[in-house]
């Protein structure tokens, strides 16, 4: 799992898709499909995310990401560490999770 720094400039909260060129990401390989991701602002705040769409233009690849819950520095480290059940509390992260789809449904 990736972490991927945004833009000071790009608002995650109250969002519930984000549209971000490659080129913007810092990262040195392209997402897949339904990628599970880690989102940092520039104020420090982690989201969790999953790649919904991926488009080409001549210039870039183009993710657009399905936000998911905000998550703790803690929670979001142990996601791009790779979650151990041995270590982890994995029914925490099931929760946050369902808490992100909760969030992500109409009223």
């Amino acid at each position: 799992m990736e972490i991927i720094e945004l833009d000071g400039a790009v608002r995650v909260r109250g969002e519930r898709t984000l549209v971000v060129g490659h080129s913007l990401t810092g990262l040195d390989r392209g997402l897949e499909p339904r990628e599970s991701v880690v989102l940092r602002t520039g104020d420090g705040d982690y989201y969790a995310a999953q790649v919904r769409n991926i488009e080409f233009d001549l210039d870039d690849t183009i993710y657009t990401f399905a936000v998911g819950a905000r998550l703790p520095e803690n929670l979001a480290l142990e996601r791009v560490a790779g979650l151990d059940p041995a270590t982890e509390d994995l029914s925490m992260h099931e929760l946050v999770d369902l808490l992100g789809e909760l969030r992500a449904r109409p009223v």
